[in-house]
């Protein structure tokens, strides 16, 4: 008799568990947080002769909230928020202050002092679902507002001849401006409406930077260059992390 009860026990568990997880693939909204790694997009990510900015910006990691709200089975709304830190390649300031250096007739060695880059979004948009079983492909297109910070570049510079050391600064500068976003998820039940999802998304923004200024100054010798241009700033965003469908 225990042994009965026991097992009727089991097949309710068993069967509350399959009803559960069939339930999350039919509810309305799906709320979600992610992770992971980022790459630079764009001519921030390429590097380009008398470009101070083209190559700056290297690897970082990001996080991300998402909802999703269903009008039907196979298609929603994704509202979606990321925070994307990358870290800044010194090489194209370095280049640049050589070819300061170059006016001084000497050559140098660059001690570098740098700080990350940052960009941030609000993005909205449709999306579109493929159920499959209990797991489900998740494909959306957005758009929304874009928000960046360039970093701050502070170089010495020892001259190899023993002379007075150099410094070349590049100012930080931030930007806004409305951008586009699209990717994709994949979703996999891991117990009742809580899922473990994969994610890959693209975001950017034809952004204006407007005054950053990069100077370079020893003794007497003081130089500034001002930079004001549009260009296209963007991330690639791949990273995991977990969800509730409700």
């Amino acid at each position: 008799m225990k042994i009965f009860i026991n097992f009727r026990a089991l097949l309710i568990c068993c069967f509350a568990l399959i009803y559960s997880q069939g339930y999350a693939q039919n509810t309305r909204s799906f709320l979600s947080v992610t992770a992971g790694y980022s790459l630079p997009v764009g001519e921030l990510a390429r590097e380009k002769l008398d470009d101070p900015f083209a190559g700056l910006t290297g690897s970082g990691y990001f996080g991300q909230a998402n909802f999703d709200f269903r009008l039907s089975r196979g298609f929603g709304l994704r509202a979606s928020g990321s925070m994307n830190l990358n870290t800044t390649m010194s090489e194209p300031i370095v280049d640049k202050a050589n070819s300061y250096a170059q006016v001084l007739g000497e050559t140098f060695l660059w001690d570098t002092k740098v700080s990350k880059w940052k960009l941030n979004a609000l993005m909205i948009g449709p999306a579109f679902y493929i159920n499959m079983g209990r797991a489900q492909i998740e494909v959306h297109g957005q758009v929304g507002k874009v928000w960046a910070d360039s970093p701050s570049v502070n170089l010495i510079g020892l001259s190899e001849a023993g002379g007075e050391p150099i410094t070349v600064d590049l100012k930080p500068a931030s930007t806004s401006a409305f951008g586009l976003a699209g990717g994709a998820s994949l979703r996999l039940p891991i117990v009742g409406n809580l899922f473990f999802q994969l994610s890959g998304d693209v975001i950017g923004a034809e952004a204006e930077i407007k005054d950053v200024t990069i100077r370079a100054v020893r003794g007497n010798f003081d130089f500034s260059e001002s930079v004001s241009e549009k260009r296209f700033i963007g991330v690639v965003n791949v990273g995991v992390g977990l969800g509730i469908a409700f």
